[in-house]
């Protein structure tokens, strides 16, 4: 079996932590990823490069993305993430809305950016 490979990248900032600028991640996911799967790949670039890495946070209780993002138990967005997440229309511009916090097994569209707010007040 083939996957199609699609380009997906997160923007993420976090007030608290000093990372008001945020940091930038461009992955490569399979064409049926969804945003689950493209955190983790996220997570496991920053564990391959720890240098890349602003975690542990919170007196060391979070110690990647997927933690501090994404509550397994409810398999939902936790809710004092800021979120915004678009795929580019057939012109490129970023409108494609999708609608993770309501459908997290949302199949990621080609070429989106996620942007996170962790701690954002929401």
């Amino acid at each position: 079996m083939i996957f199609k490979i699609k380009k997906i990248t997160f923007k993420i900032s976090i007030p608290s932590s000093g990372l008001q600028h945020g940091k930038n991640f461009t992955i490569e996911v399979r064409d049926n990823a969804t945003f689950v799967e493209a955190l983790a790949l996220i997570d496991k670039f920053i564990y391959e490069n720890p240098d890349e890495s602003i975690f542990p946070l919170f007196d060391g209780y979070i110690h990647n993305y997927l933690q501090l993002i994404w509550n397994p138990e409810e398999n939902a967005i936790y809710d004092d993430i800021g979120l915004m997440s678009y795929g580019p229309d057939e012109h490129g511009n970023l409108r494609k809305f999708m609608p993770l916090r309501d459908d997290i097994n949302f199949v990621l569209y080609p070429n989106s950016v996620i942007d996170l707010q962790p701690d954002s007040g929401c």
